[in-house]
C-alpha cells in the first residue's frame, strides 16, 4: 500500500503528540455540527431535561468506544482506518415508529436489533462481493461527498434568528476561504489544521459580528458544567414491532458505513483498485457491537462517517492513533454539558461551509472510483439509477415521506443507503445471464488488430476491468496472434486450422485472455537470447518473441492435449 502525496500521516504513522491533539480537536469541532441531532431526537420525544442529556451523553460515550473499536481491530473486529461514527437523523423515521407502537423504552430494544442486522449484514456483503463491485463503491463515496455538500448549503441558506441572510453568506465565505487558503496555498502543518483553523475563523468573525443570540448565550450558561450518565435511565425493551423496522435500519446504516469504509480505504492507498470486503465485513462488525453497547447506554443508532473520514484525508492525517484522543474527547464531553452546548452555538452557515469544504474532496474521490472501470449498459443503468436516486433523496422524501407506509420510511432513510441499495439491487438483477468467461473464433487470415479489440473491449466493459489492464490485453493479444503467424506456429493448412479460438476469463484480481489453436508450442523465454545466440541460432528470434510476450502479461503459460495448443495469458487487474 503506497500513501497518496496528500497524506502526511497514514494510517499507521504516529504523528506527535501535539499535532495529535489538536487534529484530534478539529474531529470534534467538525462532529460537533452532529451534537444538535440527539437534543433534536429529545425535543421530538418530549423528553426531560435529565433524559436528554442521558441521550446526548450515551451517544458521545458510546461514539468514543466505537471510534477506538473501529480503528484498534480487536480479535478481527474493526476496519483498522480511522473512521469515527455518528448519529443521522435518517433513523428517526423507523425510532419513532417503535414508540409510535411500543413506548418509549422500545426505542432502544430497536438500537440492539439494528446492531445485530449490521453485524448480520457485514457477513452477507462479503459472501455476495459480485455486486458489491468497485464501481458501487466509488457510487458510495459520490454520494456520501454530494450528500455532504448539499447538507452544507442547506445551513447556510436555512434561516436562523438574529443573522441575515446578507451575514450567513459573509460568515460562509470567510470560513471557506480561509479553509480553502491554508489548504491548497500554505504547506505544513497549517495544511493539517486547515480545516480548524477556518472553523476557529467562522467562530470569532461570528462573535465580532454579534450574529450569537442571547438566547444561545443564556442556554449556554444554564447548561450544568457536569453530568454524570447513568445508563438505562430511560429504559430497555423489545418489542415485535420494533424489529422489522430495525432490520431495515441495520441494512441501511450497513450500506452507509460501507461507503465511509470505501472512502477510507482510497484516501489511505495511493494504488486502491477494489474494496477490501474483509475490512469492510470487519468495520461493520464494530459498528453493529457499538450499537448493541449503545442500546444499553440509552443512546441513539451510530454509523461510520463519511465527512470525518473526508476531513482527516483533506488534511493530509489519515493516522489511527487520531482515534483514542477523539474518543477521549468524547467521553470527556459526555460529563460535561456545557462544552456540548458551546457547540450547538456555532452559526449553521460556519458548519456548511466546513461540509461543503469536505464534499469537494468525497465526491470527485469517488467519481474518479467509478470512472476507473469499464462500463457496459448493465453497470450504466445500475450506476445511473442508484446515482439519481441517492441525489433525488430530499425531492423523494419531502413528496413522499409523510405520506409513506412504514417498511417504505426505512427504505428512506438516507440519499447514500437509498442509492447503494438502488445501485446493488439492479446489479443483483443483471447478474442474470452474466457470464464471466466467453469466447470467439477468429480466422487468422482474415482477422483484423480492431476484430480483436472489439471483443475484448466488450468484455472488458462486461465485466468492470480497468481500461489499462483492457488496454495491455489487446496490445499482448494481438501480439500473440502475429507471432503464431508469422513463425509458422499456427497451422495453416485449411481454414479451418487457422481458426484461433480466443477465450476471456474474469475474476475479481485478473484478466485471462486463453489463444487456442492447431499448431506448435510457442516456446516462452524467461531469459533473453544473448546476441551470439540470435546470430548463430535459427529459433532465437522466435524465442527473442517468446521473452517479450512473457513480459506484456504478468503470466504467461502454454500447454498441448494431443490435439491443440493453448496460450494462456494473465493481467492483474
Amino acid at each position: 500500500m503506497r500513501l497518496p502525496d496528500n497524506i502526511t500521516y497514514g494510517t499507521e504513522d504516529k504523528p506527535p503528540l501535539s499535532i495529535t491533539l489538536i487534529l484530534a480537536l478539529q474531529q470534534m469541532s467538525f462532529l460537533g455540527v452532529y451534537l444538535v441531532i440527539s437534543p433534536l431526537f429529545a425535543r421530538k420525544l418530549g423528553l426531560n431535561n435529565d433524559q436528554s442529556l442521558q441521550l446526548i451523553s450515551a451517544t458521545l460515550i458510546a461514539s468514543g468506544f466505537g471510534v477506538v473499536l473501529q480503528s484498534a481491530k480487536f480479535f478481527g473486529i474493526g476496519s483498522g482506518y480511522f473512521c469515527p461514527l455518528q448519529a443521522t437523523s435518517s433513523t428517526f423515521s423507523g425510532l419513532l415508529l417503535a414508540k409510535a407502537n411500543s413506548g418509549l423504552d422500545s426505542i432502544f430494544g430497536m438500537v440492539a436489533v439494528v446492531g445485530l442486522a449490521q453485524m448480520t449484514f457485514a457477513f452477507i456483503f462479503q459472501r455476495i462481493r459480485g455486486v458489491f463491485t468497485v464501481q458501487v463503491a466509488g457510487l458510495a463515496v459520490l454520494l456520501i461527498g454530494l450528500g455532504l455538500g448539499y447538507y452544507g448549503i442547506k445551513l447556510i441558506f436555512e434561516l436562523e434568528e438574529g443573522i441575515s441572510l446578507q451575514e450567513k453568506s459573509l460568515l460562509c465565505l470567510i470560513t471557506l476561504g480561509t479553509m480553502i487558503g491554508f489548504n491548497v496555498w500554505s504547506s505544513g502543518h497549517l495544511r493539517l489544521f486547515s480545516a480548524f483553523i477556518g472553523l476557529i475563523t467562522g467562530f470569532l468573525v461570528s462573535l465580532s459580528m454579534d450574529v450569537i443570540t442571547d438566547a444561545d448565550w443564556t442556554m449556554f450558561h444554564n447548561a450544568p458544567l457536569f453530568y454524570i450518565p447513568k445508563p438505562m435511565n430511560i429504559g430497555w425493551s423489545l418489542e415485535r414491532h420494533a424489529v422489522l423496522p430495525a432490520i431495515f435500519t441495520g441494512l441501511f446504516l450497513s450500506l452507509h458505513g460501507f461507503g465511509a469504509l470505501v472512502a477510507a480505504q482510497r484516501f489511505n492507498d495511493a494504488d486502491w483498485k477494489r474494496p477490501d470486503l474483509q475490512l469492510i465485513k470487519q468495520g461493520i462488525l464494530a459498528e453493529g457491537i457499538t450499537n448493541l453497547v449503545n442500546s444499553l447506554l440509552n443512546g441513539l443508532p451510530l454509523t461510520s462517517s463519511g465527512g470525518a473520514v473526508s476531513l482527516a484525508a483533506s488534511t493530509g492525517c489519515t493516522s489511527r492513533y487520531l482515534a483514542y484522543w477523539l474518543a477521549g474527547m468524547m467521553v470527556i464531553l459526555a460529563f460535561m454539558p456545557k462544552a456540548i452546548v458551546l457547540w450547538k452555538i456555532l452559526p449553521l452557515s460556519v458548519m456548511g461551509a466546513a461540509l461543503i469544504f469536505l464534499a469537494s474532496f468525497t465526491a470527485l474521490s469517488g467519481l474518479q472510483v467509478m470512472s476507473s472501470r469499464l462500463l457496459d449498459n448493465r453497470k450504466t443503468l445500475a450506476l445511473g439509477i442508484g446515482l439519481i436516486s441517492g441525489v433525488s433523496y430530499e425531492p423523494i422524501m419531502f413528496l413522499f415521506y409523510d405520506r409513506s407506509p412504514a417498511i417504505l420510511k426505512n427504505l428512506l432513510s438516507s440519499g447514500v443507503s437509498l442509492g447503494v441499495f438502488s445501485a446493488v439491487a439492479l446489479l443483483a438483477i443483471f447478474q442474470f445471464k452474466s457470464h464471466t468467461k466467453e469466447q470467439r473464433s477468429f480466422n487468422a487470415r482474415h482477422s483484423s488488430i480492431e476484430d480483436v479489440i472489439k471483443f475484448l473491449e466488450q468484455q472488458g466493459r462486461s465485466w468492470g476491468a480497468r481500461s489499462e489492464v483492457v488496454k495491455r490485453a489487446e496490445y499482448a493479444t494481438w501480439q500473440a496472434f502475429e507471432i503464431l503467424t508469422e513463425h509458422g506456429l499456427l497451422d495453416e493448412s485449411t481454414d479451418n486450422n487457422a481458426i484461433i479460438v480466443l477465450q476471456t476469463l474474469f475474476n475479481e484480481h485478473s484478466f485471462t485472455v486463453i489463444l487456442k489453436y492447431s499448431g506448435e508450442v510457442l516456446p516462452i523465454m524467461t531469459k533473453r537470447p544473448s546476441p551470439e545466440d540470435m546470430l548463430m541460432d535459427d529459433n532465437a528470434i522466435l524465442q527473442m518473441a517468446g521473452y517479450l510476450l512473457y513480459h506484456l502479461a504478468d503470466n504467461v503459460k502454454t500447454r498441448h492435449d494431443g490435439e491443440r495448443c493453448e496460450l494462456r495469458l494473465l493481467f492483474n487487474d
